[in-house]
């Protein structure tokens, strides 16, 4: 009788009618954010053009602390998980003292002040062992993968513009290649073996174009998948930017070489040539601005100044040069400039955090761009605690929530890095 009931339920209850059981959240980020310490009440309390040193974060209690990263001044920002990511090499071909190469990935906890360390890097001296033991195999897809299928994290050299966080998917997306990292794979390369037994593996399969790599929240896991069409550049050299375009719901990337946008859901990249002279040179900095749904691209090797700021704007498709008054910085890199949109204050902010010459627009400072008018205001001086600060790695990021930049000042590869926070003004 008992059978006979359950035939019927199934027979009157499709099974795509039942509910899904959910997929349970394992990833060191999945669960709430932090409770506030007592520092965020400090940061709330924040001026106009203050600075507050909060010190160094607190360790992750298995890794340690993040190091800092030469060309990386973009930490991409999730106000929703209450923080920002953290990726990119420093030194080259640097493998840290715990053994691990420096494709590291880490979280900046805002409310807790601490590291929290997503992935380790590569362990250097088991990489070989693991590909041998098929504990690592190419997959049909031309991408090295371990037994669950999670690829195996790329090598970035640097980290330029080519990472971006996605809120309403919850992921983090960075470009780079698996053993792609020339300065570890070469003669007495850190993974020259490793790389020998990734191309042997590779020989004979059709390589799909691949998507940027992802990582996702809910899971603790790497993600790639393979797409059709790809950007030209593919996040080499910084010559092209990537961050998330809120109004289209998409990933942009866009610079020297084009402009595409990533649809994630067809697993597609499209192209959309824009109309207007496109940016040149490489290492560019970028910010969107959702209230205008535009980019800011900030150039490093213009003619001019002014032929160093221009806009993309996403539903003209167009690529300008405003050419605003005042005077703005000189150039961007990312290296040495932290540009963010101030959503409170409704303005683009480039902090410049190396340069001490003092021609116009290339010194250290605050600088400040007002859409609305197309002007520039008049630059405020680091104060001599921050502009005496020994780094030569530093990155940065925007938290609305607070209305604060979060700047990590660190030495090139060294785990002495502190955060400093930042509010130009304290909004209405």
């Amino acid at each position: 009788m008992i059978g006979r009931l359950a035939i019927l339920f199934f027979l009157c209850f499709p099974t795509w009618a039942l509910a899904e059981e959910p997929v349970k959240a394992t990833g060191p980020l999945a669960g709430p954010p932090s409770k506030p310490g007592p520092h965020v009440a400090k940061i709330k309390a924040m001026g106009d053009d203050e600075w507050l040193d909060l010190g160094s974060p607190a360790p992750d209690p298995k890794w340690g602390k993040a190091r800092g990263r030469s060309w990386g001044a973009n930490m991409p920002a999730a106000p929703d998980l209450r923080g920002a990511f953290f990726f990119g090499e420093g030194v080259h071909g640097y493998v840290k003292p715990d053994g691990h190469y420096m494709n590291d990935l880490w979280f900046y906890d805002i409310n807790a002040h601490r590291w929290v360390c997503l992935y380790p890097g590569l362990e250097v001296k088991t990489v070989v062992r693991r590909i041998e033991n098929k504990e690592l195999v190419v997959d049909d897809d031309g991408l090295m993968v371990d037994r669950d299928g999670q690829p195996l994290p790329p090598l970035l050299i640097h980290a330029y513009g080519n990472l971006g966080y996605d809120p309403d998917r919850r992921k983090f997306a960075f470009f780079g290649g698996q053993f792609g990292n020339y300065f570890t794979t070469g003669k007495g390369g850190a993974f020259e073996d490793a790389n020998r037994l990734f191309q042997e593996q590779r020989k004979g399969k059709k390589v799909a174009k691949q998507s940027p790599f992802f990582y996702d929240i809910a899971s603790g896991k790497f993600e790639c998948f393979p797409v059709d069409g790809a950007p030209r550049g593919g996040g080499g050299f910084g010559v092209e930017t990537l961050l998330y375009v809120g109004g289209k719901k998409q990933f942009f990337f866009g610079g020297v070489d084009g402009v595409w946008f990533l649809d994630t859901a067809k697993r597609t990249w499209a192209t959309v040539e824009p109309k207007g002279a496109p940016p040149t040179g490489y290492d560019n900095c970028a910010a969107y601005d959702s209230r205008r749904d535009r980019v800011y691209y900030y150039k490093r090797d213009g003619k001019t100044p002014e032929d160093n700021f221009m806009v993309y704007d996403v539903k003209e498709n167009t690529w300008s040069t405003p050419r605003p008054k005042g005077a703005g910085p000189a150039y961007c890199s990312s290296v040495e400039s932290f540009v963010n949109f101030d959503s409170v204050n409704d303005r683009l902010v480039c902090i410049r955090d190396r340069t001490t010459k003092d021609a116009p627009g290339e010194r250290q400072g605050v600088y400040a761009y007002d859409p609305a008018t197309n002007t520039w205001a008049e630059p405020l001086p680091l104060p001599p605690e921050v502009a005496k600060i020994d780094r030569n790695a530093s990155s940065a990021f925007y938290d609305p929530e607070l209305n604060a930049y979060f700047c990590h000042f660190a030495g090139d590869s060294s785990d002495n890095g502190a955060i400093w926070v930042y509010r130009y003004k304290r909004g209405r």
